[in-house]
């Protein structure tokens, strides 16, 4: 057997087109043609070897006799196992009139689009992954920003109960001038009594002395809820600040999100065109 043989109009065409066919396709490809019985033409590539050689008979299950059998076009993966590599093979039965003489069969491998495939499910499950985890952030951020906002309220909150005070320490503080006064006057007048006033001249010093008391601890409050009050008006800013950059970072969570579903519907049609 040798390419001689080769005298139907289809196959010779084709054998003429043989060394041009790699140019149409970018996955390797190999190629037979055949009788009904026997191989006419074996064209192996690179990666391919179809362990067949011109006069070699048919094998069953192998794309050449199966299409003649089916007598239509058909279409079949072999493992890779059988060749070494994956290939998806296309039989086609040639015709004479009615009558079925032989098969055409182009044999491509199908590495590259396994390749294509497996990063497709690779970009799915990163994104998957990607999808879940903006998810438990965006979740996470809404979480403390509430948190956020009831501490915000109480330090609020805080801050006007400080500002309150000042109200109770002037009364005290009016209390203190009162009761100094009061002692003072006290005194003048256990002065007058004399003798007689030694022992209310001794309490009339205790008021006075608790008065003046009084007023330094007022004034130490006072300068303690100060400072108080500053720090919790820094507070208050710190918090309106993360208020701020949790709803920022909200936002760009937003946008990933959007990207990432634009992403998985672009995965969705990989697989779709791998199918």
């Amino acid at each position: 057997m040798n390419e001689l043989e080769i005298n139907n109009k289809l196959q010779q065409a084709f054998d003429t087109l043989i060394p041009y066919m790699h140019y149409f396709f970018d996955d390797e490809i190999a190629f037979t043609m055949s009788t009904t019985t026997h191989f006419l033409r074996v064209v192996n590539s690179k990666n391919i070897n179809m362990n067949a050689k011109p006069g070699d008979p048919l094998r069953p299950t192998g794309a050449a006799y199966e299409c003649i059998k089916a007598r239509k076009p058909i279409s079949t993966i072999v493992p890779k196992e059988t060749f070494g590599v994956e290939i998806k093979a296309i039989g086609l039965p040639v015709k004479e009139g009615n009558e079925i003489i032989g098969s055409i069969v182009l044999v491509k491998s199908l590495e590259r689009h396994n390749k294509f495939v497996e990063m497709s499910k690779v970009l799915s499950n990163a994104i998957e992954t990607l999808s879940k985890t903006s998810s438990a952030l965006s979740s996470d951020i809404d979480e403390m920003t509430e948190h956020n906002e009831v501490l915000l309220s109480e330090v609020n909150d805080a801050s006007n109960k400080t500002k309150n005070t000042d109200e109770v320490l002037n009364f005290i503080k009016n209390i203190a001038s009162e009761t100094n006064l009061l002692g003072l006057n006290a005194s003048i007048e256990a002065a007058r009594a004399g003798d007689q006033g030694k022992g209310f001249s001794v309490v009339a010093n205790q008021i006075r002395k608790l008065s003046n008391s009084s007023s330094k601890s007022i004034n130490e409050i006072n300068s303690t809820l100060t400072e108080i009050e500053k720090s919790v008006a820094k507070i208050s800013e710190g918090l309106d600040s993360t208020k701020n950059t949790f709803k920022n970072q909200f936002s760009k969570i937003h946008e990933i999100d959007s990207s990432i579903n634009n992403l998985s519907k672009l995965v969705d049609k990989l697989k779709d065109l791998s199918e």
